[in-house]
C-alpha cells in the first residue's frame, strides 16, 4: 500500500473514531440531564416555594404508531392549554427514553409497565409528589378525550398542595 493511502486510511479511521466518541459523549451528557427525577431550581429571592411540574413521556426503543401518538397528543395540550408555563419554565416537557443508560432507575421510580405520561412536582429542588396518568391508553384512539385528560390532571396537579 502507497504511503499516501496509508496516511489517508489512518486519518479516515481518526475522524470517524473521534466522530463516534463525540456522539457517545453526548448521548451520556444528555442521559445523565435527563436521568434525576429532581430538578435544581434557581432562586427567585420570592417568599414562596420554587415550584415546577416536570411532563415526563416515558418510552422505549421499541414503539409503535400509537406510542407516538401518545406522546404527541400529551405534547400538543402542553403546547396548547400551558405555553406560557412552558416559556417561564414553570412547566418542562421531557420525553424519555428508560432503554437509555442511566434512564432504567425511572422504570422503578414510577413504577412504571408501559409507556407512560408523569407528571412530577419539584418544590425547591426536591420531588414532592407524581402522578401517573393512566387512562392515557385508553383515551389515545378519542383525541379530544385524550388531549382534555392531560389537559385536566396538569392543571389539577399543578394547584394541588
Amino acid at each position: 500500500m502507497n504511503p499516501k493511502k496509508l496516511i489517508t486510511a489512518v486519518l479516515l479511521v481518526f475522524v470517524a473514531g473521534s466522530l463516534g466518541y463525540m456522539f457517545v459523549r453526548d448521548k451520556s451528557a444528555q442521559s445523565a440531564s435527563t436521568s434525576a427525577p429532581q430538578a435544581v431550581m434557581p432562586e427567585t429571592g420570592q417568599s414562596e416555594p420554587n415550584q415546577q411540574v416536570i411532563v415526563y413521556y416515558f418510552y422505549g426503543d421499541v414503539r409503535c404508531p400509537t406510542c407516538h401518538k401518545l406522546e404527541e397528543y400529551a405534547k400538543e395540550s402542553l403546547d396548547t392549554h400551558f405555553a406560557n408555563d412552558l416559556a417561564a419554565g414553570k412547566i418542562q416537557w421531557k420525553p424519555t427514553n428508560v432503554d437509555t443508560a442511566g434512564n432504567e432507575h425511572f422504570v422503578k421510580d414510577y413504577e412504571l409497565v408501559t409507556k407512560s405520561v408523569v407528571l412530577s412536582k419539584i418544590v425547591d429542588g426536591r420531588q414532592v409528589g407524581w402522578k401517573n396518568l393512566d387512562q392515557i391508553w385508553q383515551l389515545v384512539s378519542d383525541k379530544d378525550k385524550y388531549l382534555a385528560y392531560i389537559r385536566e390532571n396538569i392543571s389539577a396537579f399543578v394547584k394541588k398542595e
